[in-house]
């Protein structure tokens, strides 16, 4: 009876030192840092993947810290596919490879024409902070082309058997995309005003696609001063600025303030929101309400 007890619980112990499993084990597994690249996985390739986002909701990616079981359920991921350069991925990209070496790792930003000095900063290990490229990519139609090719290409490598299924989903999600940069186009083309007010610089890669000009609370990752809130009051009052766009994870208090100044509305954006498609149109919509 005492052998018996001692083979359950060395039984229980070799189960709880394995790495978690996945619901399928014939599933292959895939993670990924932020929300909206699930949406384009889910476009590729539906329930062919379990898809493993790294950074909750209203978790923000330049600061975030993955919890000890989701480094362990790393174990169980064939593919990571980082979006790029956002302050999570350069913080623990490392660590993440370290609990998975035989994982493959994918730049899905690869091909694109990356903004460089814009002052968004990232702060990411002991409190060093990465200065230039700003991570905000998934933040535009036509990036999102290239993305959704990489995660094509990487999503081939891992199910090669499935490649006729995956292309057929990314052709379609392409015209998707293109329809949706059109769309974007048409209502941002009768706006008087070219410039919008933002707290976070989070949508540069929009602005650069339609000739907008971010003007943006936050610099350089810091909250702003009062001389640069002063700056900010004068070149709202100029351009006429009727609204003042804040992404969910951030504070609000400086640009509500700034607001009332002004004579502003705050406009509240998820760049993070999983439907991606819907949030791009209702930024778009809400833009061309605001200049």
């Amino acid at each position: 009876m005492r052998n018996l007890s001692l083979t359950a619980l060395l039984l229980l112990l070799l189960s709880a030192c394995h790495p978690k499993t996945a619901s399928n084990p014939e599933t292959a597994v895939v993670s990924v840092s932020i929300l909206p690249q699930h949406y384009f996985i889910e476009r590729l390739a539906g329930d062919l993947v379990e898809v493993n986002v790294m950074i909750p909701p209203g978790a923000s990616p330049a600061t975030y810290e993955p919890t000890l079981s989701q480094l362990n359920s790393l174990r169980q991921s064939d593919l990571y596919l980082r979006i790029g350069h956002i302050g999570f991925e350069l913080s623990w990209m490392e660590k993440i490879l370290s609990v998975n070496p035989g994982m493959r790792v994918v730049d899905l930003s690869k091909g694109i024409a990356l903004i460089e000095g814009t002052g968004d900063d990232q702060e990411h290990g002991h409190g060093h902070r990465h200065r230039g490229t700003n991570p905000h990519v998934w933040m535009s139609a036509r990036n999102a082309g290239v993305i959704a090719t990489n995660m094509h290409e990487a999503l081939c490598s891992l199910l090669p058997g499935e490649k006729e299924v995956l292309s057929s989903n990314l052709a379609t999600l392409l015209l998707e995309l293109d329809s949706l940069d059109q769309a974007i186009s048409e209502i941002v083309s009768g706006m008087d005003h070219r410039s919008f007010m933002i707290y976070h610089p989070s949508l540069s890669y929009f602005a650069r696609d339609y000739q907008l000009e971010q003007l943006p609370l936050e610099v350089e990752g810091k909250t702003p001063s009062p001389a640069h809130m002063k700056q900010m009051s004068d070149l709202g009052k100029r351009h006429h600025i009727s609204a003042i766009f804040v992404q969910k994870q951030f504070d609000q208090k400086n640009a509500e303030a700034l607001a009332r100044e002004i004579g502003a509305k705050i406009v509240q954006i998820d760049p993070l929101d999983y439907n991606w498609h819907s949030q791009m149109l209702f930024i778009a919509t809400q833009l061309s309400r605001s200049l």
